[in-house]
Protein backbone atom coordinates (compact mmCIF):
# COMPACT_ATOMS: atom_id res chain seq x y z
CA UNK A 1 0.00 0.00 0.00
CA UNK A 2 1.21 3.33 -0.93
CA UNK A 3 1.97 5.66 1.97
CA UNK A 4 -0.04 8.55 2.93
CA UNK A 5 1.96 12.23 2.40
CA UNK A 6 1.85 14.84 4.28
CA UNK A 7 2.37 18.16 2.51
CA UNK A 8 4.73 20.57 4.61
CA UNK A 9 4.35 24.67 4.09
CA UNK A 10 7.05 26.25 5.91
CA UNK A 11 9.06 28.91 5.61
CA UNK A 12 13.21 28.92 4.70
CA UNK A 13 14.37 32.22 5.18
CA UNK A 14 16.03 31.77 8.58
CA UNK A 15 18.02 28.82 10.74
CA UNK A 16 15.07 28.79 12.86
CA UNK A 17 12.07 28.16 10.11
CA UNK A 18 14.54 25.78 8.13
CA UNK A 19 15.15 23.48 11.42
CA UNK A 20 11.56 23.75 12.14
CA UNK A 21 10.91 22.28 8.78
CA UNK A 22 13.06 19.48 9.22
CA UNK A 23 12.25 18.88 12.75
CA UNK A 24 8.33 18.41 11.11
CA UNK A 25 9.91 16.54 8.24
CA UNK A 26 11.48 13.95 10.13
CA UNK A 27 8.33 13.75 12.72
CA UNK A 28 6.14 12.63 9.40
CA UNK A 29 8.58 10.25 8.41
CA UNK A 30 8.32 8.79 11.54
CA UNK A 31 4.64 7.30 11.26
CA UNK A 32 4.36 4.30 9.45
CA UNK A 33 2.39 4.35 6.43
CA UNK A 34 3.01 8.39 6.04
CA UNK A 35 5.81 10.05 4.44
CA UNK A 36 6.22 13.98 4.79
CA UNK A 37 6.78 16.51 1.23
CA UNK A 38 8.63 19.62 2.42
CA UNK A 39 8.30 22.24 0.12
CA UNK A 40 11.18 23.61 -1.52
CA UNK A 41 11.40 27.11 -3.56
CA UNK A 42 12.31 26.05 -7.09
CA UNK A 43 13.42 28.73 -9.59
CA UNK A 44 10.74 27.93 -12.50
CA UNK A 45 7.52 26.93 -13.15
CA UNK A 46 8.26 23.44 -15.05
CA UNK A 47 9.85 22.44 -11.21
CA UNK A 48 7.16 24.02 -10.01
CA UNK A 49 4.61 22.52 -11.77
CA UNK A 50 6.58 18.99 -11.11
CA UNK A 51 7.18 19.49 -7.10
CA UNK A 52 5.05 21.82 -5.19
CA UNK A 53 1.68 21.63 -7.39
CA UNK A 54 2.27 17.73 -7.91
CA UNK A 55 2.85 17.18 -4.05
CA UNK A 56 -0.42 19.34 -2.88
CA UNK A 57 -1.96 17.28 -5.81
CA UNK A 58 -0.96 14.40 -3.98
CA UNK A 59 -0.82 15.30 -0.39
CA UNK A 60 -3.30 13.82 1.82
CA UNK A 61 -2.92 16.23 4.50
CA UNK A 62 -1.47 19.70 4.84
CA UNK A 63 0.35 21.42 7.61
CA UNK A 64 1.35 24.92 7.08
CA UNK A 65 3.21 27.94 9.14
CA UNK A 66 2.31 31.39 8.73
CA UNK A 67 5.47 33.27 9.41
CA UNK A 68 6.07 36.77 10.34
CA UNK A 69 6.63 38.62 6.53
CA UNK A 70 6.86 42.04 7.66
CA UNK A 71 4.68 44.75 8.63
CA UNK A 72 2.20 46.29 6.18
CA UNK A 73 1.27 50.01 6.26
CA UNK A 74 -2.16 51.19 4.11
CA UNK A 75 -2.59 54.73 3.58
CA UNK A 76 0.24 55.41 6.19
CA UNK A 77 -1.20 53.76 8.71
CA UNK A 78 -0.33 50.40 10.18
CA UNK A 79 -2.31 47.69 9.34
CA UNK A 80 -0.48 44.63 10.79
CA UNK A 81 2.05 41.98 10.35
CA UNK A 82 1.40 39.64 7.09
CA UNK A 83 2.26 36.06 6.49
CA UNK A 84 3.91 34.27 3.51
CA UNK A 85 1.88 35.05 0.12
CA UNK A 86 3.27 31.58 -1.21
CA UNK A 87 2.13 29.87 2.18
CA UNK A 88 -1.24 31.55 1.36
CA UNK A 89 -1.48 30.21 -2.02
CA UNK A 90 -0.27 27.00 -1.55
CA UNK A 91 -3.29 26.95 1.18
CA UNK A 92 -5.72 28.38 -0.81
CA UNK A 93 -4.84 25.78 -3.95
CA UNK A 94 -5.54 22.58 -1.22
CA UNK A 95 -8.42 24.53 -0.69
CA UNK A 96 -10.11 24.33 -4.23
CA UNK A 97 -8.82 20.75 -4.80
CA UNK A 98 -10.95 19.60 -1.63
CA UNK A 99 -13.91 21.66 -3.11
CA UNK A 100 -13.10 20.00 -6.50
CA UNK A 101 -12.76 16.71 -5.22
CA UNK A 102 -15.44 16.67 -3.03
CA UNK A 103 -13.53 15.08 -0.03
CA UNK A 104 -11.98 16.44 2.92
CA UNK A 105 -8.17 16.81 3.32
CA UNK A 106 -7.35 17.38 6.78
CA UNK A 107 -5.41 20.81 7.24
CA UNK A 108 -3.00 21.93 10.29
CA UNK A 109 -2.37 25.48 10.59
CA UNK A 110 0.35 27.33 13.04
CA UNK A 111 0.95 31.12 13.17
CA UNK A 112 3.16 33.91 14.31
CA UNK A 113 1.65 35.76 16.90
CA UNK A 114 1.98 38.88 14.70
CA UNK A 115 0.09 37.63 12.00
CA UNK A 116 -2.76 39.20 10.83
CA UNK A 117 -4.88 37.01 8.18
CA UNK A 118 -5.60 38.79 5.29
CA UNK A 119 -8.79 39.81 3.87
CA UNK A 120 -10.99 37.63 1.37
CA UNK A 121 -10.22 34.27 1.25
CA UNK A 122 -7.72 33.27 3.63
CA UNK A 123 -10.17 34.52 6.53
CA UNK A 124 -12.34 31.65 6.33
CA UNK A 125 -9.79 28.74 4.35
CA UNK A 126 -7.78 29.17 7.89
CA UNK A 127 -10.18 27.66 10.69
CA UNK A 128 -8.76 28.56 14.20
CA UNK A 129 -5.19 28.77 13.34
CA UNK A 130 -2.79 27.84 16.30
CA UNK A 131 -0.42 30.73 17.71
CA UNK A 132 3.65 29.32 17.85
CA UNK A 133 5.02 28.62 21.29
CA UNK A 134 7.98 26.96 20.53
CA UNK A 135 9.14 23.94 18.24
CA UNK A 136 8.39 21.36 21.27
CA UNK A 137 4.92 22.58 21.66
CA UNK A 138 4.94 22.37 17.65
CA UNK A 139 5.87 18.81 17.47
CA UNK A 140 3.60 17.79 20.17
CA UNK A 141 0.58 19.08 18.77
CA UNK A 142 1.04 17.83 15.43
CA UNK A 143 1.88 14.50 17.12
CA UNK A 144 -1.61 14.06 18.40
CA UNK A 145 -3.05 15.92 15.24
CA UNK A 146 -1.39 12.55 13.17
CA UNK A 147 -2.73 10.27 15.84
CA UNK A 148 -6.16 11.17 15.74
CA UNK A 149 -6.88 12.50 12.18
CA UNK A 150 -8.27 10.19 9.42
CA UNK A 151 -6.34 11.13 5.94
CA UNK A 152 -7.82 10.04 2.83
CA UNK A 153 -5.67 7.85 -0.11
CA UNK A 154 -3.42 10.06 -1.63
CA UNK A 155 -3.48 10.85 -5.00
CA UNK A 156 -0.73 8.51 -6.04
CA UNK A 157 -3.13 6.03 -5.25
CA UNK A 158 -5.87 7.38 -7.44
CA UNK A 159 -3.41 7.79 -10.08
CA UNK A 160 -3.08 4.05 -10.33
CA UNK A 161 -6.43 2.63 -9.61
CA UNK A 162 -7.59 5.57 -12.52
CA UNK A 163 -5.39 4.09 -14.94
CA UNK A 164 -6.39 0.45 -14.22
CA UNK A 165 -10.10 2.30 -15.38
CA UNK A 166 -8.91 4.51 -17.91
CA UNK A 167 -7.19 1.75 -19.79
CA UNK A 168 -10.01 -0.06 -20.03
CA UNK A 169 -12.24 2.47 -22.02
CA UNK A 170 -12.60 2.05 -25.57
CA UNK A 171 -11.76 4.78 -28.07
CA UNK A 172 -15.23 5.42 -28.59
CA UNK A 173 -16.04 5.63 -24.84
CA UNK A 174 -13.59 8.58 -24.72
CA UNK A 175 -15.12 10.17 -27.43
CA UNK A 176 -18.24 10.17 -25.63
CA UNK A 177 -16.17 11.68 -22.25
CA UNK A 178 -14.74 13.91 -24.57
CA UNK A 179 -18.18 14.93 -25.61
CA UNK A 180 -19.91 15.07 -21.63
CA UNK A 181 -16.89 17.26 -20.80
CA UNK A 182 -17.61 19.84 -23.90
CA UNK A 183 -21.26 19.76 -23.01
CA UNK A 184 -20.19 20.69 -19.29
CA UNK A 185 -19.64 17.30 -17.59
CA UNK A 186 -22.26 17.53 -14.59
CA UNK A 187 -25.40 16.05 -15.13
CA UNK A 188 -25.27 16.48 -18.85
CA UNK A 189 -28.29 15.02 -20.82
CA UNK A 190 -27.61 11.62 -23.36
CA UNK A 191 -29.38 13.31 -26.43
CA UNK A 192 -27.18 16.34 -25.77
CA UNK A 193 -23.78 13.81 -25.93
CA UNK A 194 -25.07 12.81 -29.42
CA UNK A 195 -25.74 15.92 -30.47
CA UNK A 196 -22.28 16.58 -29.79
CA UNK A 197 -20.82 13.72 -31.31
CA UNK A 198 -22.16 14.81 -34.55
CA UNK A 199 -21.55 18.27 -34.85
CA UNK A 200 -17.98 18.49 -32.78
CA UNK A 201 -17.13 14.82 -33.56
CA UNK A 202 -18.34 13.82 -36.80
CA UNK A 203 -20.90 10.95 -36.41
CA UNK A 204 -24.12 10.19 -37.92
CA UNK A 205 -26.93 9.74 -35.73
CA UNK A 206 -26.56 5.99 -35.94
CA UNK A 207 -23.14 5.91 -35.20
CA UNK A 208 -23.63 8.81 -32.06
CA UNK A 209 -26.78 6.56 -30.22
CA UNK A 210 -24.27 3.48 -31.18
CA UNK A 211 -21.64 5.13 -29.28
CA UNK A 212 -23.34 6.38 -25.98
CA UNK A 213 -25.13 3.10 -25.55
CA UNK A 214 -21.63 1.01 -25.95
CA UNK A 215 -20.22 3.60 -23.27
CA UNK A 216 -22.70 3.37 -21.01
CA UNK A 217 -21.95 -0.58 -20.56
CA UNK A 218 -18.00 0.25 -20.26
CA UNK A 219 -19.24 2.97 -17.58
CA UNK A 220 -20.77 0.42 -15.51
CA UNK A 221 -17.87 -1.35 -15.44
CA UNK A 222 -15.58 1.69 -14.40
CA UNK A 223 -17.52 4.04 -12.43
CA UNK A 224 -15.71 7.16 -14.59
CA UNK A 225 -18.89 8.14 -15.42
CA UNK A 226 -21.76 8.41 -13.52
CA UNK A 227 -24.78 7.06 -14.94
CA UNK A 228 -28.23 8.95 -14.24
CA UNK A 229 -31.74 7.76 -15.27
CA UNK A 230 -34.49 10.33 -15.32
CA UNK A 231 -37.57 8.73 -17.03
CA UNK A 232 -39.31 12.30 -17.34
CA UNK A 233 -36.87 14.52 -19.28
CA UNK A 234 -34.01 11.96 -20.12
CA UNK A 235 -31.15 10.07 -18.66
CA UNK A 236 -27.86 12.10 -17.75
CA UNK A 237 -24.50 11.16 -17.17
CA UNK A 238 -22.04 12.90 -14.99
CA UNK A 239 -18.22 12.86 -14.22
CA UNK A 240 -17.47 10.90 -10.97
CA UNK A 241 -16.06 13.39 -8.77
CA UNK A 242 -13.45 11.38 -7.27
CA UNK A 243 -11.96 10.61 -10.86
CA UNK A 244 -12.95 14.44 -12.43
CA UNK A 245 -9.55 16.06 -12.04
CA UNK A 246 -8.17 12.47 -13.91
CA UNK A 247 -10.35 12.12 -16.56
CA UNK A 248 -9.99 15.84 -17.68
CA UNK A 249 -6.06 16.08 -17.16
CA UNK A 250 -6.35 12.66 -19.97
CA UNK A 251 -8.86 14.07 -22.01
CA UNK A 252 -6.87 17.13 -22.67
CA UNK A 253 -3.41 15.06 -23.11
CA UNK A 254 -5.32 13.40 -25.61
CA UNK A 255 -6.05 16.29 -27.59
CA UNK A 256 -2.88 17.88 -27.55
CA UNK A 257 -1.49 14.57 -29.23
CA UNK A 258 -4.14 14.90 -31.79
CA UNK A 259 -3.84 18.49 -32.59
Amino acid sequence: MSEKLIFISCGQQTTDEKKLGTSVQNLIDSFQGYKSYYAEYVQNLDALAHNVFDGLRKCSGLISFLHERGRVVHDSEEWGYRSSVWVNQEIAILAYRKQFEGIDIPILVFKDKKIRLLEGAMTSLIVNPITMISEDDILSKIKSWMISTEFPSNGSVSDERFISKWQKLSPISVNVISALIDEGGINVKEASIRICLREKYGLDKTHANAAVSRAKLEFMGTDLVKLIDDINSGDEMSLHPTWKWHICREVNRLKKERG
